[in-house]
Parts: C-alpha cells; sequence; structure tokens
C-alpha cells in the first residue's frame, strides 16, 4: 500500500523546566515550515505561559509517573478525546527540522511507525524523538504500565526510579517484527551524525572538565544524507550549540538557519 495520509494530529510534551514555551513555539513554526499535510497542533503541558495562539494546549494530567513515564500516554485508548482512524505525531521539543517532514504522513498503511535508532544500543531499536501512532491501536502500551506501575522492574528503569526510560518500556511491550521504521536516514542524532563530536583522549577529558576542550575549533554540520529531522536527545539542546559549542561537542551553525519562528 503507498501513499499519505489526509490529515494528522502533531504533539509535544512539556513539564517542569527543561523546555520554555518561546522553544514550543520554534517547534510549532518548524512544523508549519516543513510540513504540507493538514494537521493540528497540540502541546500537553503543565505550564502554558508564553505558548501561541495556534498551539492547542491540553494539561497533562498528574498521572505520578516518574521520568519520561507521562509521555506513554500517548498510547492510550482515547487519547485527547480523538476518534480511532486519527494518527498521532510525536515530536519531541528539542529537535531540529531541516527538511519536508511530509515522511510522517507516509507508510499509511502502519499503525505505529518510529524514527530507528542510529545510536549503537543492544535493546533500543527505535527512536522516540518522532514516532506516529493510531489513536488506540496499541492502548496496551499505556494500560500495561498505568495498571500495575509499582511492580515493573528491569532494564527500563535507571539506577534510580525517577529515570523511568519509556524508551526502554516501548521496546519490551513491541518485541521483533512488531517495530516498525521510518525511512532511514530522515531522523538523526546530532552528537553521532552531524561531525559534533571533537577529539578527545583520556587528558583531553581532564581538561574538558575543567573548561578547556578542543569542540572550539571547527563546526559541526548537516551530513546531508536525506535528514529531515535532527534530534538531540541527552542532555544537550539546540540552545547549547547555537552559538557557541558545548563541552566536547562543536558549535551547530545549522540551528540558527532552521530553529526559529
Amino acid at each position: 500500500m503507498t501513499g499519505q495520509l489526509d490529515h494528522i494530529n502533531i504533539i509535544c510534551y512539556k513539564w517542569g523546566t527543561a523546555y520554555t514555551g518561546e522553544e514550543v513555539n520554534i517547534l510549532r513554526a518548524m512544523v508549519k515550515r516543513h510540513l504540507s499535510v493538514p494537521h493540528r497542533f497540540f502541546c500537553i503541558t503543565d505550564d502554558a505561559t508564553g505558548l501561541g495562539d495556534d498551539i492547542e494546549v491540553v494539561d497533562l494530567p498528574k498521572f505520578g509517573l516518574p521520568g519520561n513515564g507521562p509521555k506513554l500516554w500517548t498510547f492510550s485508548k482515547d487519547f485527547l478525546g480523538l476518534g480511532p482512524d486519527e494518527y498521532v505525531v510525536s515530536l519531541d521539543v528539542d529537535i531540529v527540522i531541516v527538511d519536508s517532514l511530509d515522511f510522517i504522513a507516509g507508510q499509511p498503511e502502519l499503525d505505529f511507525v518510529i524514527a530507528p535508532h542510529r545510536v549503537s544500543n543492544p535493546i533500543s531499536r527505535g527512536h522516540g524523538a518522532v514516532y506516529r501512532v493510531k489513536v488506540g491501536s496499541h492502548s496496551f502500551i499505556w494500560e500495561n504500565l498505568i495498571h500495575d506501575f509499582e511492580n515493573k522492574t528491569g532494564p527500563y528503569f535507571g539506577p534510580k526510579q525517577e529515570r523511568f526510560r519509556e524508551q526502554s518500556w516501548l521496546e519490551r511491550q513491541l518485541p521483533g517484527e512488531k517495530m516498525q521504521f521510518f525511512p532511514a536516514n530522515k531522523v538523526l542524532v546530532y552528537r553521532k551524525d552531524c561531525h559534533a563530536r571533537a577529539w578527545t583522549s583520556f587528558l583531553g577529558s581532564k581538561l574538558g572538565a575543567m573548561g578547556f576542550s578542543t569542540a572550539r575549533f571547527g563546526t559541526a554540520r548537516l551530513p546531508g544524507i536525506g535528514e529531515a529531522v535532527v534530534s538531540f536527545s541527552g542532555k544537550i539542546n539546540p540552545r547549547d550549540v547555537k552559538d557557541s559549542h558545548c563541552g566536547h561537542l562543536k558549535r551547530a551553525p545549522f540551528i540558527a538557519e532552521h530553529w526559529h519562528k
């Protein structure tokens, strides 16, 4: 089956202080510039301060889940009151969109599709910065979590329970062939794919801890392999390397070109 969905719903999550309303507005603007498919844009948040008028705000329920657990609400049966024929695309706030997003509306035969993980990891096959799910089609992912959360243990938890890893939970719920992917190279990882890392050694790591880094020399760049989205997963956000290097990661001039309203 080929073709494209004729309507999708874009969502992002924002709670706490990791991201600002202005950064959500930038994400909204990037989606506008790069997505030709008719869509709605939702921000699920505990603080709507500063969000633009063209963003549909949804109050984030207080689930009592640690870490990124609340993001799995996307898989609930009646998510946002949308019908079972609707599709939701989840985007992390800390992404930079550099080309057409229309690929997220492709592969309409798939109820769940996610960016393939480009970082070498024997556990994580998918990269949760970008995924699409048909509403209610995978509600067991949410139900299995919320109904018996206190008894969940294993590799989807970090050293502390508050570091719950929602991506690892997805991996456990969708074994083998049940996880389908967007086309390769559409979603890249900044630190891996954009020539972002400075040369380091043992001594370099020690100097880096004191504020000295070869990352101040040279710049990160897009590889030009068909990318549409660059994910800044981890502790680095686009704002951190927009105008200067950050730790062992180089400044990325392409951020100023694409990451704006």
